[in-house]
This record gives structure tokens, C-alpha cells and sequence, in this order.
């Protein structure tokens, strides 16, 4: 360090001595020169040791000397005096083509303000009519883990919460008890429940009265009773657990790395091993009878009519295999699947990006992907037709009830928002793509029609014409139903809704104070004033007009004489 300091102090004593020499000999020394061989000498010198005031007060003397004699401006040379002065025409280079700027489309805008972009739906419904799911929620203790159905009751173990606890189908809690830390698994021998915690595994006799703990484990994932044993995957030790009821035999099972979820097909165990991608059939004695390699991130498996279904969660899929291990076929799913079950009709994957659950047959045809609006940790069917999910995030349990709702698909424009029905066919506002869509109620398109305007965001049946508020124009727009422009009218800044009172349209935007009128002819009528800020809804009654005002956080109703 001393010589790093002691060679830097040279440095500048050095370039001192070198300034001031050239200031005596009258010699000019360029700024960035001197620049260049004082100052970054002692500033490194400042900070690697305590540098005397002494020198740094000399370094910034000596470059205040030498700027003082640098001239502001070069000296010209002289002219040699055989200079010949030639005149030569001047060459007009020819113009070049260069870019340009992006200039915006006719008939296109801005993103709009109130347009979010969201995930599609993968994979993505057709357009034949499928059956959806009614789905209720409910709040559970914390992260709940794992499901379990007994009696008409649901038993859910929270891992937070460090216990189990036992609700009403309709999500009323029961009872719930404490247990060792982080209970994730449940399973039932058909007399106790077995609860699988962090380091072991735990027995209740479903009245809250403890029983035993019967074999020590580390992290087991899932339960499954199955040959008068309950199966138990050992994820810490990467073994697959065979208790029998009676705790007479323990035997552990050499499966694969990691085994997380298991299955039964009526003869033997199935278990899927996430740290090395496979799936291993173990006999009911405990025999390992194969093992299978799957897709990536193998998480989920189920059984159903005659084949294994195992989910890959980093090649977001599902494969099939037959029970010999034979892979039949890969199905897309959503992104990051987990949990797979079976309710007796379909197989359900849980997809935990996507927020959404996807239902296939029993041949791997897609029935329908459903948004839940939370994660969807683990599955669970009650035997009654019933699908639960367990959002260990937020604290939730869903059932998916499937009965007689059916929905079908169309594809329509780019963004739709608005869509109003006439009496005979529904139209579509299509905000992206600046369009007005006419679709027979047989969802097949009837017609598409220019809105005349950016973002057509709502739409109006005034009983003969249809009318279009077009935000990023700030205008409205009035079309007859065979698409044919019958007038454009300025109307509030940013529109955002249509009403119709009989008489006339009203209209207005996210940052207006007043609500705007027009006759059925376009024709202007007075504003109205509205105690609210940013009216974006307006709704007609049958007698009166009310606002939403979003900046204001009120409703306002107004006649309609204003």
C-alpha cells in the first residue's frame, strides 16, 4: 500500500515540476494534457491514503497557471505565398432515401387506458359447447396442503397452521386440532386418519382423540391406503413407506428419486418420482415391479379406466401410459401443472400459473379449461362427482360442481368489450381493432363494420340504430344495422358509456365532470352537470339516469330532463 501511495506522490511532485518548466520556457501545454497528468494522480492518492493539503493545494495551483496562459484560440497559420487559389464547382450530393419515422395507421390508436392484457386460456375451449363448473370458495386456516372427505365433512391440513381441521361441505368450520409442524398429507385406513407432517406421521380416530405415531419419516408428500397398508411417499429419503393397519410390517421401497404422488389401480401402486422424471408399479407386497421415465418436472398421477395419467410440469403436459408403462400419448395442458385426479367422467389438471383447471376424457379429448382465480395447489374428488382445490397461498378451498351449464366459444375481433343484443343478432365492439362485429345468435359472424372511430368501447340499440362511444376520437358514432354510417358527433373527452332514455343518448368520460346529450339525429342537447368526477357508467332505469363516478367514489341520479 505505502508503495502504491509513495509512487503516486512521485507522480504528482513530478508533473509539478514538468508544468512549471514548461510555464518558464513559455510553452504552450493542452488542458486535457495537464488534466490528464495531475488530477488523476492525487485524486487516486486522496483515496488511497491521507494525502497532505500541501499537495493537493500544489496540484490545483500549477493547473490554474497553465490554463491561464492556454489562449482561447488557436493561432492561424500564415498563408505560404505561392498559395494558388483554384475555383472547382461545387458538388450537390444527390438526396438519399432514409428512415423514417413510424407515421400511425389510419384508423389506429394508443393501447387504450382501460384495455388490460391477460394470459389466454390454455389449452384454448372450442367452440362446441361444453359443460363448466359452478365453483364456490371458502376460507380454511392457513395454506392448506392436502384433502381428505369422510362422512359428509371435509378435512383439510394446513401447513401454517400446524394442524387439521375439519368443515362442513359448505365450508363451516367444525372442529381443528394442533399437530407437529408442517402436516401436509392426509390418508384414511377406514377406522383412523393419518396425518403425514414434516418428520412423521400421525393417527386420529376422527372424534379428535390422538392415536400413534407409527414409523418416523421425513417429508412425506402423500398417503395412500391401499391391501389392508397405508403407502406413504417419502420424499426426504427417497423411498416409497409400506405400513400395515396393524403396524406389524414396515417396509421402505426403493422407487425413485424424490416420489411424490401416488396411485392405485386396483392391483398395484403407482408413484410418480419428480427428482428423476419416472413413474415405478410396486406390487401390494411391496415388490418394485418397473419403472417408466415421464416428461419433465413429473409432479401429478392419477388412475383412470385402465391407464396411468401423469402430469410434467416444466413441459406443461399431461402423458398417458398404459399398465405396462407404455406411453399412449402427451396432452397439452396449462402452464406449470401439478395435481391430477379423477372424479369418475374426466381426468382434472390443476395448471398453478394459469389459475385455471382443465378437464380431458378418458381418451385425452379437452372438455374445457376453467378459471378458478387462484392457485390450484392440490385436487381432491369427494366420490360424489365433485372436485375440490386447495389454494395453499391464499388460504382457500373451491368446489367445481359440473351440471347442466354449457358455454361455447367464438372468436371474434381484437379486444371486445362492449356487446349488446338488438333483438335478433348480438354485437361486438372490438376496441383493438377499431371494429363493430354482428353475430347471429348461433354465435356465427353475420357481418363486420368499420367503427369510424378508435376503440369503439360501448355500444347502444336505441330500437332502430345501433351507436358506437369511440374513445381515442373522443366521438360517437351511429351505424344503421346493415353497417352503414349515418353520422359521426363530437361528443365528452375519452368516452367510455352510452345510455338511452327514450329521447336521447347520454354519454361521458373517465375525466369528465359533465354528462353529454344527443338527440336520435346526432343533434347537440345541453350538458348536464354532475356533482361526481369521472362518470365511466351510466345506467338508464326506465325513469331516471345514474352515474358511476370513478374519481369520486359515489352514484349520482339524475332525470331526464337533467
Amino acid at each position: 500500500m505505502y508503495k502504491i501511495t509513495n509512487l503516486l506522490l512521485i507522480a504528482i511532485i513530478t508533473s509539478i515540476f514538468v508544468n512549471i518548466s514548461l510555464l518558464i520556457a513559455d510553452d504552450q501545454v493542452v488542458e486535457g494534457v495537464l488534466y490528464a497528468a495531475v488530477i488523476p494522480s492525487w485524486a487516486v492518492y486522496i483515496l488511497a491514503a491521507a494525502v497532505p493539503f500541501s499537495v493537493v493545494l500544489s496540484s490545483l495551483v500549477t493547473a490554474l497557471l497553465i490554463r491561464k496562459n492556454i489562449p482561447s484560440t488557436l493561432d492561424v497559420l500564415d498563408q505560404p505565398d505561392n498559395l494558388i487559389e483554384v475555383t472547382t464547382p461545387m458538388v450537390v450530393p444527390e438526396p438519399e432515401s432514409t428512415p423514417k419515422v413510424a407515421v400511425e395507421q389510419p384508423g389506429r390508436g394508443p393501447i387504450p387506458i382501460n384495455v388490460h392484457e391477460v394470459s389466454t386460456t390454455s389449452p384454448s375451449n372450442s367452440e362446441a359447447p361444453i359443460f363448466v363448473p359452478t365453483i364456490s370458495t371458502f376460507e380454511v386456516k392457513e395454506n392448506p396442503t392436502d384433502l381428505f372427505f369422510h362422512e359428509g365433512t371435509i378435512w383439510v391440513a394446513s401447513q401454517d397452521e400446524d394442524g387439521i381441521a375439519n368443515y362442513s361441505m359448505d365450508g363451516e368450520l367444525i372442529y381443528s386440532m394442533p399437530l407437529h409442524p408442517y402436516p401436509n398429507s392426509l390418508g384414511h385406513d377406514g377406522d383412523e386418519l393419518w396425518v403425514g407432517t414434516y418428520f412423521a406421521v400421525r393417527t386420529f380416530d376422527l372424534k379428535g382423540g390422538m392415536g400413534s405415531a407409527p414409523v418416523e419419516l421425513r417429508r412425506p408428500t402423500d398417503m395412500l391406503y391401499a391391501g389392508d397398508a397405508m403407502w406413504i411417499a417419502n420424499s426426504g429419503r427417497d423411498v416409497v413407506t409400506m405400513v400395515t393397519k396393524d403396524r406389524q410390517t414396515v417396509k421402505n421401497i426403493q422407487s425413485g428419486s424424490k416420489p411424490q404422488k401416488l396411485t392405485f389401480d386396483g392391483q398395484h401402486i403407482w408413484v410418480v418420482n419428480n427428482g428423476d422424471d419416472s413413474i415405478s408399479k410396486i406390487d401390494q407386497e411391496g415388490n418394485l415391479i418397473g419403472t417408466w421415465n415421464t416428461g419433465g418436472g413429473a409432479k401429478g398421477i392419477a388412475f383412470a379406466e385402465n391407464h396411468i395419467w401423469v402430469t410434467n410440469s416444466l413441459d406443461d403436459t399431461l402423458s398417458r401410459f398404459t399398465l405396462s408403462g407404455d406411453k399412449v400419448a402427451d396432452y397439452p395442458t396449462g402452464t406449470l401443472p401439478g395435481d391430477v385426479v379423477y372424479d369418475g367422467e374426466g381426468i382434472w389438471v390443476a395448471n398453478r400459473t394459469d389459475k385455471t383447471v382443465t378437464k380431458y376424457g378418458i381418451e385425452g379429448q379437452h372438455l374445457g379449461t376453467f378459471h378458478i382465480g387462484n392457485t390450484p395447489n392440490s385436487l381432491a374428488t369427494d366420490g360424489k362427482g365433485t372436485v375440490w382445490a386447495a389454494h395453499s397461498a391464499e388460504g382457500l378451498v373451491s368446489k367445481l360442481v359440473v351440471e347442466d351449464v354449457t358455454i361455447s366459444t367464438y372468436p371474434v375481433g381484437n379486444a371486445p368489450e362492449p356487446i349488446i343484443f338488438d333483438g335478433d343478432n348480438l354485437w361486438v365492439g372490438n376496441a383493438l381493432s377499431h371494429t363493430i362485429m354482428k353475430i347471429g345468435l348461433d354465435g356465427q359472424q353475420e357481418a363486420v363494420y368499420e367503427s369510424h372511430g378508435r376503440e369503439p368501447n360501448a355500444l347502444l340499440f336505441d330500437g332502430e340504430n345501433i351507436w358506437s362511444a369511440n374513445q381515442f376520437d373522443h366521438n360517437a358514432t351511429r351505424l344503421s344495422r346493415d353497417g352503414e354510417l349515418l353520422g359521426t358527433y363530437s361528443v365528452s373527452t375519452l368516452p367510455r358509456t352510452l345510455a338511452f332514455d327514450g329521447e336521447n343518448i347520454w354519454t361521458s368520460g373517465c375525466w369528465e365532470t359533465l354528462l353529454y346529450r344527443l338527440d336520435l339525429e346526432g343533434n347537440s342537447v345541453s350538458p348536464v352537470e354532475t356533482e361526481g368526477a369521472g362518470p365511466i357508467v351510466l345506467f338508464f332505469d326506465g325513469e331516471n339516469i345514474w352515474a358511476a363516478n370513478a374519481h369520486s367514489d359515489s352514484v349520482t341520479k339524475f332525470s331526464t330532463e337533467g
